[in-house]
């Protein structure tokens, strides 16, 4: 926000908040499906999209009150010898997860990097052992933390995670950013 304001100067009005309730309002006002998000207050106040009970009367936010479910394809992805898909983890809401030390869902640390036990024997890691995961772009430092993951998988913390990952890629059907890399292991200088 304060960024746009120093591009913007002249729009400043339109793009200010004092407070992180307005910008709560503004979303809520702006988009009517987030209707809720402006009465979060309180730690453990939470809304859910589309009201409390999706499809409570048996119909479905579509233009025929129906559900339609779609097959998706996967596109095919060949690693390297040796690499990992890394996905970063953020929360059930893209970028709203409050940070902490530790991960609620997991009970992982915000360095740890989370690896399948299989990968980890077949590397000769084991839980708390420093690596560097480098991408085509950069490279993060963290520990192993071994997890219930899929074997040539890896799963790393956002924000720290975005060193890792190749800026302005982006689905093309959905318009989402990109949030995973392809990476090498490697054990960390001690």
């Amino acid at each position: 926000m304060l960024i746009a304001e120093r591009v913007l100067p002249e729009h400043r009005a339109w793009i200010h908040f004092d407070t992180t309730a307005q910008i709560r309002e503004e979303i809520a006002r702006v988009i009517p499906l987030y209707d809720g998000i402006q009465r979060l207050r309180r730690r453990g106040d939470q809304v859910q999209w589309g009201g409390p009970r999706l499809c409570a009367d048996n119909r479905f936010n579509t233009p025929d009150g129906k559900a339609h479910f779609v097959i998706p394809t996967w596109p095919a992805q060949t690693l390297p010898a040796g690499a990992f898909t890394v996905t970063t983890r953020r929360g059930n809401q893209f970028n709203s997860m409050i940070w902490g030390d530790h991960d609620p869902l997991t009970g992982s640390a915000r360095d740890d990097v989370l690896m399948s036990a299989q990968d980890a024997q077949r590397l000769g890691l084991r839980k708390g052992d420093r690596v560097v995961l480098r991408s085509e772009v950069g490279e993060l430092t963290g520990k192993i933390r071994i997890a219930d993951i899929r074997p040539g998988n890896l799963a790393v913390h956002w924000p720290e995670a975005n060193v890792l990952i190749r800026a302005g890629r982006y689905d093309p059907s959905c318009g989402e950013p990109d949030y995973n890399a392809v990476c090498e292991v490697a054990r960390a200088a001690r």
